[in-house]
């Protein structure tokens, strides 16, 4: 299993509207789209962690609704730890966060990025 696997596996455990890269083009707000970038820990042994950056991009035409699906996604996804398929996700942890209105849109934003370690 990829730990791209792992982490759609993850996503759709905290929240079902949590798409990969894109959403679906009919889609009813509020939603989210999650992007990831990966760094492996390097030891002397060779890698033994790999540190996964997950950004989510959290979108709806209320700020209120934005920021209740924010607050699940952050409470669901804080410390989370478990194995999912055959990737062991030692621990998650926020490291930012941030709002935005985009007017072309009419949709508010807030996107959070956190810190996954897999082992």
């Amino acid at each position: 299993m990829s730990y791209r696997t792992a982490i759609y596996d993850l996503m759709n455990n905290v929240e079902s509207d949590v798409y990969p890269l894109v959403a679906p083009a009919e889609l009813t707000v509020p939603y989210a789209v999650y992007t990831t970038r990966r760094e492996p820990i390097r030891v002397q042994e060779g890698t033994s962690v790999w540190t996964t950056y997950l950004t989510i991009y959290i979108y709806a035409s209320d700020f209120s609704d934005c920021d209740n699906l924010a607050d699940v996604i952050k409470t669901n996804m804080e410390h989370r730890a478990g194995t999912y398929g055959t990737d062991v996700l030692i621990g998650s942890m926020m490291i930012s966060e941030s709002d935005d209105y985009i007017p072309s849109l009419n949709k508010y934003l807030i996107t959070q990025e956190y810190k996954l370690e897999f082992d």
